[in-house]
């Protein structure tokens, strides 16, 4: 823990040095006159932690001690029931930007223009775009792309850039790009205006070969102080005025507690678990809730920890003909291993420089969905709009990797020998919605998570089509489908229904955006 007295006071205090509370501690500390600090339960250094600056070791930051590793309940449904941990979040001063796959995609245009009847007027995409913009600095070194997606970062503190493209992937581009094409599907390297579809080259949290983060928010500012190490235990408010003036921390090592205050504000950002575990510690949320664990009400807010959206993922492993993914470049021991490692360590190239995901896919499967009676009377109770992109969104987003990933297959056990992808099918706009309700109490104890995951039927059938899609794509389209050995580690039921609504729910996991 930084040396921080208790009673201290600063104009700012930041609770949670995470994705965003980082982005408004940086910006607040461009007025030099003001002081800031930052309340962050992680490291404070994650700039020197080689595990997290490498790239290609994203994946083994699952389950670290830079991953709060939440137990979370998957799927709470009648007919089934699933409990893993660990759900990752980053435990570091930058959050989950510290611990993310580096993708940064910024969404479409009417989901933004959505938050307008819940935040007013200026809560659209043409009042937001200017700052989603503003938070980074983009670079193309290689001059690969056109001119105008400069456009997507101007100037901010995180430094971005398009995936760099491994030599030894260009077969695997090549394959995935000719089976895109020949099913129709567009290609589009601008994804940022508004409108996401098709099949683009990935922009990342990546520059030079080292992970960009929300930390650099606060390189250089001498007016911001962090204090790290702590477990923030309750927010101080004023039950008369209902005014927080501060906030009370605990040392995560000693036990030790202090509470410090702000003269203009307390800024609750601990992410979207802590943040309504804290509210509801300090007491403010749903009445019933706090009454569970001793708490007094200040606030009572029924909406605390309630409407909890989260993406459904399902992935799934293809074994590929050799030359066609980086599992002996990254995964195993041998002259290829030996080659990509002593690359990075001179100039931070190569394949461990990469985040593996060079193409990312934005498809929108109406017509698969338009089968089944169940979606065409969903859509006509939502006034004839589609439930899952009412206004032209995509239904997925499908990240294709270049190897066998441990993330998201930690089910299962590597492969010994042989080439892999992993694919992952995202729902981007599921119906069901979870929780997050106090587990204790005490502030050191994580909070009970519900995801919720399929807990609307209609979300299972939209995956289990999405899945399909995917797999016709890659074991049809021209190109792919004669690289494509074998599934891995058995075969998706594909002629069942009853059998896809199954291995939708064993395989189910979170996608992990922030």
């Amino acid at each position: 823990m930084a040396f921080v007295s208790s009673g201290s006071e600063y104009d700012f205090i930041i609770v949670g040095g995470g994705t965003a509370g980082n982005a408004i501690a940086g910006r607040l500390a461009e007025n030099p006159t003001v002081r800031i600090l930052v309340v962050e339960a992680g490291i404070p250094n994650p700039d020197q932690i080689e595990q997290i600056t490498t790239p290609s070791k994203a994946f083994t930051l699952r389950g670290s001690k830079y991953d709060w590793s939440y137990k979370t309940t998957m799927i709470k449904r009648d007919d089934y029931e699933r409990v893993e941990k660990p759900n990752t979040r980053g435990k570091a001063l930058g959050g989950s930007s510290c611990a993310n796959y580096f993708t940064w995609i910024p969404g479409s245009k009417p989901t933004f223009d959505d938050w307008e009847a819940f935040g007013g007027r200026d809560w659209n995409w043409d009042s937001c775009v200017e700052y989603l913009r503003k938070c980074a600095t983009y670079h193309d070194d290689e001059k690969l792309y056109p001119a105008e997606l400069s456009k997507i970062g101007t100037g901010g503190p995180v430094q971005i850039s398009h995936a760099d493209l491994v030599p030894e992937m260009k077969p695997f581009r090549d394959a995935l790009t000719e089976a895109w094409v020949s099913k129709g599907q567009p290609l589009s390297e601008d994804i940022y205006s508004g409108e996401m579809k098709g099949l683009t080259h990935c922009v990342d949290t990546i520059h030079q070969g080292e992970r960009q983060g929300s930390f650099l928010y606060l390189k250089d500012k001498p007016n911001v102080t962090i204090l790290y190490g702590v477990h923030s235990k309750k927010l101080l408010i004023d039950p008369a005025t209902r005014i927080c003036s501060g906030v009370t921390v605990i040392s995560e090592s000693f036990g030790h507690e202090i509470s410090v205050y702000a003269s203009r504000e307390v800024i609750l950002s601990q992410g979207v678990f802590e943040t309504p575990k804290l509210l509801m510690l300090s007491g403010v949320g749903p009445a019933a809730e706090l009454a569970k664990h001793g708490i007094t009400p200040i606030v009572e807010s029924p909406h605390v920890g309630q409407h909890l959206l989260d993406h459904p993922i399902v992935p799934f492993v293809l074994e590929v003909k050799d030359g066609y993914s980086l599992d002996n470049h990254i995964l195993r021991p041998g002259p290829l291993n030996d080659k990509a490692l002593s690359t990075y360590q001179k100039d931070k190239t190569g394949p461990a420089s990469s985040g593996f995901l060079e193409l990312v896919g934005f498809p929108r499967i109406d017509e698969r969905l338009e089968k089944y009676p169940a979606y065409r009377e969903a859509k006509a109770a939502n006034g004839g709009l589609d439930p899952f992109g009412p206004a032209g969104q995509p239904h997925f987003e499908l990240d294709f990797v270049s190897l066998f990933s441990t993330a998201f297959q930690w089910h299962y056990p590597m492969p010994e020998k042989g080439s892999y992808m992993t694919v992952i099918v995202d729902l981007l706009r599921p119906l069901s919605e979870g929780e997050v309700t106090l587990n204790s109490s005490n502030a050191q104890i994580q909070p009970n998570i519900n995801l919720n995951f399929f807990g609307n039927d209609l979300d299972i059938l939209a995956m289990r089509e999405g899945v399909r899609w995917t797999y016709d794509l890659l074991t049809k389209g021209a190109g792919f489908k004669d690289i494509v050995v074998s599934e891995y580690p058995w075969k998706m039921p594909l002629h069942s229904d009853d059998d896809m609504d199954r291995a939708v729910l064993d395989r189910s996991q979170t996608g992990f955006r922030e």
